[in-house]
């Protein structure tokens, strides 16, 4: 029986786009049926029972989810927990080992406290992208300083860093989808 995935996610700069699309290739080379749906602007009206697996995601941004997917959460709480439910984040936390402890605590074990009914089998915790020319301004000078007190004294730094580990987000929609 082909699983019926439905992705919901937001996004600020397209890194957690990049993600989800890869989430969508693997599910659908062993084949899942795939939706996608970006959560910007307004909340689609989905029937969250006609799937499987609801995969919700976000873009950490400022130490906080995106208020989309927060918002799909609260109006579909009461089927999100009959339903088996993957949360995943994109955050440049976890693109640093000394920081992925903290980052799965706080980005995604609070939010599965946050909502105790939502019926989660799994997380996923990515690193994302930093290409400091995408940002305006004062939020690329905010993330550039906080990159920079994070890295060894005289370490120059680059106008893109990529933390995404496209094995481990093939591995683990595979593990989602197969189970």
């Amino acid at each position: 029986m082909t699983k019926k995935l439905l992705i919901c996610y937001g996004t600020r700069y397209g890194t957690t786009t990049g993600i989800v699309q890869e989430i969508e290739k693997t599910a659908e080379a062993i084949g899942a049926d795939v939706s996608v749906v970006e959560l910007q602007k307004k909340l689609p009206d989905i029937n969250v029972d006609d799937y499987d697996i609801v995969i919700i995601g976000s873009a950490i941004q400022a130490g906080r989810w995106k208020k989309e997917p927060l918002e799909f959460i609260k109006k579909n709480i009461e089927t999100l927990s009959t339903t088996k439910v993957a949360l995943f984040v994109v955050c440049g936390d976890a693109g640093d080992p000394q920081r992925c402890g903290f980052a799965q605590e706080e980005y995604l074990d609070k939010i599965v406290e946050l909502f105790p009914t939502l019926n989660v089998i799994s997380t996923g915790l990515f690193g994302g992208m930093f290409d400091f020319k995408r940002y305006s301004f004062p939020v690329r000078a905010l993330v550039k300083r906080i990159i920079k007190s994070r890295l060894p004294e005289g370490e120059e730094l680059p106008e893109k860093m990529d933390f995404r580990d496209w094995d481990m987000i093939r591995e683990w929609t595979r593990d989602l989808v197969e189970a």
